[in-house]
Parts: structure tokens; sequence; C-alpha cells
């Protein structure tokens, strides 16, 4: 299991990830090179490795606060290698700029035995969004 949060606000550019700074809780089995699980902090990338014979799934659960420069439509996806996890966009539209609202998702993803792939938080809006409190907790699951 990992929790990683980002506490600081950050601006997301348009088709960029969230990121996430400072790791709070990591399992040993997802510790090292050779875990199933991998994550620097700074980055907005999760290296999801199933090195067993067997398929895993993997829970991801996010939450965070966001809001824009501007009034607007914001939106957050969950997404795998890139892309748009359906079910998982977050949607809020600011009225206030700077004005924030709580956002969360949470999904199941299945990773077939020897493969890899790599889960992050974009911004999908049409605008710069502003995230913070932002909080990661991915497990395995079987």
């Amino acid at each position: 299991m990992l929790n990683v949060i980002a506490k600081a606000a950050q601006t997301v550019a348009v088709n960029q990830n969230v990121v996430f700074t400072n790791t709070r809780v990591k399992s040993r089995r997802c510790a090292c090179a050779s875990g199933w699980l991998n994550h620097d902090d700074g980055s907005g990338l999760f290296e999801v490795t199933n090195r067993g014979n067997l398929p895993m799934a993997v829970e991801v659960d996010f939450n965070a606060n966001v809001s824009a420069a501007a009034a607007g439509a914001t939106a957050l996806t969950l997404e795998l290698n890139g892309e748009a996890i359906g079910g998982t966009e977050m949607d809020y539209t600011v009225v206030t700029a700077e004005v924030y609202q709580n956002v969360k998702a949470s999904t199941l993803i299945a990773i077939p035995s020897g493969s890899s792939f790599t889960v992050s938080v974009g911004n999908i809006s049409a605008t710069s969004v502003l995230v913070k409190d932002a909080n990661i907790i991915i497990k395995k699951l079987a």
C-alpha cells in the first residue's frame, strides 16, 4: 500500500498531472525497486507492476481540494497510461476564483500477470486547475 500527499497548493496545467510530494505510508512490499508499486516524491506517476503468474487488482482512491484562478469549469480524472479511466472524472465549476471544493474518485484496476501500468491524476480541463491537499492511496487487493 502507498499513501502519498501534496499539501501545498499547486497549479496543474492543461493535460498535466497532479504532483505528489510527501509519502505518508509505504508498505515494505512496494518500497524497493523489485516491489509491485513505485513512486518518487515530486512526481505524479505511479508505476504498478505485476511480477506474478496470476492477475492482480489494485484500488486507487484520490481526493483533493480544487479551484481555479478564474471562474469556469475544472475537471480532473484518474488516468491509466495517460488515458482517462471511465467513471473517475471529477468536475467542479468555479464560481468565485480561488474558492476550493473537495473532489474525489476511486477505481479498481486489473493488472494482468507480467504487465506494468502507470497511474496518474490528470487535468482534463480547458484551463489550469489549482489543487491543494491532494491525497492518493493505492492498495493491492489480489
